[in-house]
């Protein structure tokens, strides 16, 4: 073995020449790899120092050349292995020349005159990279948190128009989609009802006619008669296409841009723009103001099967708009002339009447759905409805944790414990009461719908009223109270149930499908408190074999009599025998 010295950028370098045969390549490699001078740590070091010091940062150097064009006694450089060699850079890894069995591989291995000041170096090297890149994830990271932190802050107008989810439509995945018109954006690409957009775009073309009419009774003092001029919509009076007022709606709906966006769940409107959202609101706005307007001044126009089927599609909470948005186009439209329009609520309530029992004065209301579970609850003492018109609610006063929840005994365990089932008078569905031993329970109907409007109530009361769940506290009591046919025949017996199912087979299984996948336990004071009531009651033994007596002995008047004439036989017989003991 040979060495020579030579200088390289000032310092002093030992150069091993070393002729190799081919056959142990893999050894040599495998040296200089522990010896931490190899093609990789070559490219680690240049990844980890920046650019302009890759010079001054690199020591070490590692040098492989060419072969040589002689014989293996008398090497001659190439002019390449001359220029590498000048330049102080060593090629990249896949740059090597191709081994040859009858050429020997040359192989240079720089050597820094202090290992010490190079280990420094490549340090220094790497601690400078590390904190670059600690520094620059810190800030990445900081971003992030501050916009997930945005993102999650509760809009100022609450979210109130939901996308049921899958444990609940499950159950039943016809009871929250529309079956004739769609409403909102949630079911608007609904293949089944495109058939109703040109319907929608002629109520929207008869709406704005009647917007541009209304708008010129002003300008038409002489007219006699406003309330036919604005009626008859098919006089045109030269209004034509040019409806100066759809240019105030879109702006009107532009300005409340952002409440009609956080009226619906975020994830809900993903498959939409913005400008493809205002559209199908104004559209579908405008068609259920015609609708309501058409209701309340020329009936005759709608079947009654429209009529039916479109209000059960208003009704579904995946098929809503906003009120607000209804209230702010039909005031800009119609709202300087009272004496000709009624408030949009009493259109509303108008349209709805089927469902409100207590003839309710409706003051405030999110969407359909809302004004359907409002029609339901107690009237508070102004005679008002007590449905909350802000933010979700959260009332926890009248709800009680749910480790005391009691499953009640069914209808007819009841009835043999000597609970006595009446028909309550009061037109509230939630009015309920326990005087021992009556039970009164309002009157319900049940039709063909029935399931669907309370499943959609009930998802409402899950999303937006988590803490004031009445509806779902009824379903839950009546699913107690019906476990078989048995069970509804009492309560139909007793005219507590009027049902148009066909059979009390179909009205248990109704609400033994209502009760599954909703609130676990009853979470209401009132109902809560008769519940435990009624099973005190049950778990009674007196009250038991008393009611057992009766059933057996008095329930129907057939029995009634046979005990009456077997008890005064009884004490005829008794008294005969007093008497002939007497005369003995």
């Amino acid at each position: 073995m040979k060495s020579d010295e030579s200088t390289t950028d000032g310092s002093k370098t030992v150069f091993h020449k070393l002729a190799l045969p081919n056959n142990i390549f893999k050894f040599i490699f495998g040296e200089v790899y522990k010896r931490k001078v190899f093609f990789n740590y070559e490219k680690r070091l240049r990844l980890q120092s920046p650019p302009e010091k890759e010079v001054e940062a690199t020591s070490w150097k590692y040098l492989v050349r060419d072969t040589y064009h002689s014989t293996p006694t008398r090497p001659i450089k190439t002019t390449e292995q001359t220029n590498l060699m000048s330049s102080g850079k060593p090629d990249e890894p896949n740059q090597l020349p191709e081994t040859s069995s009858t050429h020997p591989f040359l192989i240079y291995i720089s050597e820094p005159e202090d290992e010490e000041l190079g280990n420094d170096v490549m340090q220094s090297s790497k601690n400078e990279h590390r904190s670059q890149s600690l520094e620059i994830d810190i800030k990445a990271l900081e971003i992030d948190i501050k916009e997930m932190m945005i993102k999650s802050r509760r809009p100022p107008f609450p979210c109130c128009i939901y996308r049921v989810s899958p444990v609940l439509r499950d159950v039943n995945k016809k009871a929250y989609t529309p079956r004739t018109v769609s409403i909102g954006p949630l079911h608007h690409n609904n293949k089944n009802l495109k058939g109703m957009q040109a319907v929608k775009f002629q109520y929207l073309e008869q709406f704005l006619k009647r917007a541009t009419k209304t708008a010129m009774l002003n300008e038409l003092p002489h007219w006699g008669d406003p309330m036919g001029f604005v009626t008859s919509l098919d006089t045109d009076l030269q209004i034509g296409k040019h409806f100066s007022c759809l240019e105030r709606f879109l702006g009107l709906l532009k300005s409340t841009e952002g409440d009609i966006w956080n009226s619906y769940a975020e994830d809900d409107l993903n498959h939409i723009t913005l400008e493809e959202l205002l559209k199908i609101i104004l559209v579908d706005s405008a068609f259920i103001i015609e609708l309501f307007l058409r209701f309340h001044f020329d009936p005759s126009r709608l079947t009654p099967f429209e009529i039916a089927s479109i209000r059960m599609d208003l009704l579904l909470i995946e098929n809503q708009v906003p009120f607000f948005v209804l209230e702010n186009l039909y005031k800009e439209a119609f709202g300087s002339y009272p004496n000709i329009y009624p408030n949009i609520l009493e259109l509303s309530c108008e349209f709805f009447e089927p469902y409100n029992d207590q003839k309710m004065q409706i003051q405030t209301m999110k969407h359909f759905t809302d004004l359907l579970r409002t029609f339901h609850l107690p009237i508070t003492t102004d005679g008002e409805n007590g449905s909350n018109g802000g933010t979700p609610e959260n009332d926890s006063k009248n709800r009680e944790p749910d480790d005391s929840n009691e499953h009640l005994k069914s209808a007819t365990q009841l009835y043999a414990a000597g609970v006595q089932f009446n028909v309550s008078s009061s037109k509230c569905t939630l009015d309920i009461s326990f005087s021992k031993p009556k039970l009164e329970i309002p009157c319900m109907h049940i039709y063909d719908d029935t399931e669907v409007i309370f499943r959609n109530v009930m998802a409402l009361e899950i999303y937006h009223y988590p803490n004031k769940t009445l509806i779902c506290d009824y379903v839950l009591l009546m699913d107690y109270l019906i476990n078989t046919s048995e069970d509804a025949e009492l309560l139909v017996e007793k005219k507590i149930i009027t049902s148009r199912l066909g059979s009390n087979h179909q009205v248990a299984s109704l609400f033994n499908r209502l009760g599954r996948n909703i609130v676990k336990g009853i979470n209401d004071k009132k109902l809560k408190g008769l519940v435990q009531a009624l099973n005190a009651y049950y778990d009674t033994p007196w009250h038991t074999t008393k009611a057992t007596f009766w059933l057996k002995y008095f329930s129907t008047p057939l029995k009634a009599a046979s005990t009456t004439a077997a008890s005064l036989l009884l004490l005829l017989a008794l008294i005969q025998t007093v008497l002939t003991g007497i005369a003995l």
